[in-house]
């Protein structure tokens, strides 16, 4: 039977979606959605997360695990993939010269950087609850036998024309270059924990900077008139006593990371936190990134995209509405404009402004470390022997050691297949090509008992439909005249009873023609014609195009589609 393309049907390109949404990982929820505010579009990403605890974290990550250098949001990820599955946004502002953040950062209860006191800083409490707080910054030293004396700065360059900084291996291999300095190589450094006092040894003083910092170690650095104290005082073999000293710090913290201003405040937006941001950053619209809390403990991240026609972003104020909008009662931004960033398991999933990604100074994780089974390689799989989507794969990923089950059963919900076994961390998959399976929806089940006695489960479907195959383009290069046009067939075959579509578009996806639009086409081969001209009754031009047949029944719907040239000659 052959469906040509004589009498051609022109309809309008399908609505887009307004709003999407997936279970990531279990417990996890990824919505995508295009809202209106303030007048202008504005294309959401929101990720709902369980309250912290158990198999589920929220974490900091440093770039390269380190205070200075920067690294992509999606490079941490995959720095942290074989122990965690995770999902996260950008995290603070950051000095674009060393990279180090602008705020603080605590990992382990250990200081890496300290406070900008006149910023928020968001600490993340063992009960699982976020704290919002402006930290202010008092570090001390004091060399046996001598006087207490202020440590302006704490792995950061000094940025003042006197002064001492202390930079421990936290901040990197060396110290930063700055001139008129004199440094104290420092061993035996206990961890920098907020206020408490620690101790560290005096193995020798040097000029200059830029000194290797010896690992378990540090490098006290003095700034012009303080180098004479630190000549006469910083002895070899000597002690010397430290305290990072942080103001107003929480009981039962031991992270935190540096961002601002806060946006939600007992489920109250926040117009003027009285941050230090300037009236730029604040009332113009803006990509944005921020994270809060609901009145149930679950984590909220946010990013909104922006700096584009498609989506203009948000001023910081409609970004505290928003916030509240998605329920948070706690909330707090972080850098905004190209550093706004959302990324799941090393894959981005908003578009940043830059047109790609900006090496960040550090980033917020919200971490899964139970059974995960990634999305099959098809959602809808056709094991009939035509090439495409033949072989299905599927996968099953543990991220701690755990005695697993996985089954995958078939749409009557018998047993095809079975896996018991304990697992070292690590990844299975299987593959599915047998051209007898069942059509219908298939479960993928996988689940695990980690070695405290978690249990954890995740089920992936996908669906065996047949009904379309064997696609083929009677040509790859297809030529067209000016007021002629040309010639393609476009062939397939059909083993069910189906409603189908044939369209010629672009790459992009917008839509060129529909060739035909049939309604109850029968078992059997078909082949439709394109005359090289676009809906409108032009011949079009030279391009890649994509020729696409989708079909439609009971089984769901199925689409298959090949890229062919298109050359115009005169």
């Amino acid at each position: 039977m052959l469906v040509t393309a004589l009498a051609v049907c022109v309809l309008p390109p399908a609505a887009s979606t307004a709003a999407t949404s997936e279970e990531i990982m279990p417990g996890i929820r990824y919505i995508r959605e295009k809202r209106t505010v303030g007048g202008a579009p504005v294309v959401f990403h929101v990720v709902f997360g369980p309250k912290p605890g158990g198999l589920y974290g929220l974490r900091p990550v440093l770039s390269n695990e380190r205070v200075s250098g920067r690294e992509t949001l999606t490079s941490m990820q995959r720095r942290l993939l074989r122990r965690n599955n995770l999902v996260g946004v950008n995290g603070d502002l950051f000095n674009w010269t060393t990279g180090h953040p602008s705020g603080i950062f605590v990992r382990g209860g250990v200081v890496a950087s300290r406070p900008l006191s006149g910023r928020s800083s968001l600490g993340i409490g063992l009960d699982g609850l976020l704290r919002l707080a402006r930290i202010q910054y008092a570090g001390t030293f004091q060399f046996d036998g001598h006087g207490i004396r202020g440590l302006k700065e704490f792995n950061r360059p000094i940025t003042s024309r006197r002064g001492f900084t202390l930079f421990t291996s936290a901040w990197g291999g060396h110290t930063p270059h700055r001139s008129y300095t004199t440094e104290a190589i420092l061993t035996s450094v206990n961890r920098a924990l907020p206020n408490v006092d620690r101790r560290a040894f005096v193995v020798k003083v040097v000029r200059g900077s830029g000194h290797a910092i010896p690992p378990g170690g540090a490098i006290l650095q003095a700034r012009r008139e303080a180098r004479r104290i630190l000549n006469a005082q910083a002895v070899p073999g000597g002690g010397m006593t430290f305290r990072i000293g942080l103001t107003t710090w929480w009981d039962g913290v031991k992270t935190a990371i540096g961002g601002g201003p806060v946006l939600v405040r007992a489920g109250v937006p926040v117009y003027r936190a009285d941050e230090w941001f300037s009236t730029y950053q604040l009332g113009s619209r803006h990509p944005r990134t921020a994270v809060g809390q609901l009145a149930d403990g679950r984590i909220l991240l946010l990013v909104a995209d922006g700096r584009s026609s498609v989506s203009r972003g948000l001023t910081n104020t409609q970004l505290a509405n928003q916030m509240v909008h998605y329920g948070a009662v706690e909330a707090m931004a972080f850098d905004a404009g190209g550093s706004t960033e959302m990324a799941f398991n090393g894959r981005v999933l908003n578009n940043p402004s830059d047109g790609r990604e900006r090496p960040l100074a550090d980033s917020l994780q919200l971490t899964y470390i139970g059974a995960y089974a990634r999305k099959p390689r098809w959602s809808t799989f056709s094991p009939n022997g035509d090439g495409y989507a033949d072989t299905q794969r599927l996968y099953a990923k543990f991220v701690r050691r755990s005695t697993v089950n996985i089954r995958l059963l078939n749409p009557n919900g018998a047993l095809r297949w079975e896996y018991n076994a304990v697992r070292f961390p690590g990844t299975l998959t299987k593959d599915l090509a047998s051209r007898s399976l069942v059509e219908g929806t298939w479960r993928w089940i996988i689940s695990g008992v980690d070695g405290h006695g978690r249990l954890s489960r995740m089920e992936r479907q996908f669906r065996v439909n047949n009904t379309l195959g064997f696609l083929t383009l009677s040509k790859s290069v297809m030529r067209v005249r000016r007021g002629i046009g040309g010639h393609l067939r476009i062939g397939f075959q059909l083993t069910h009873t189906a409603d189908v579509k044939v369209t010629i578009s672009r790459p992009s996806g917008r839509l060129v023609r529909t060739l035909t639009s049939q309604t109850g086409l029968s078992p059997g081969g078909y082949a439709v014609i394109w005359n090289g001209r676009n809906r409108d009754g032009y011949v079009v031009g030279s391009g890649t195009f994509v020729a696409t047949v989708r079909a439609t029944n009971s089984l769901g719907r199925v689409a298959l589609a090949k890229r062919f040239l298109v050359r115009r000659v005169s």
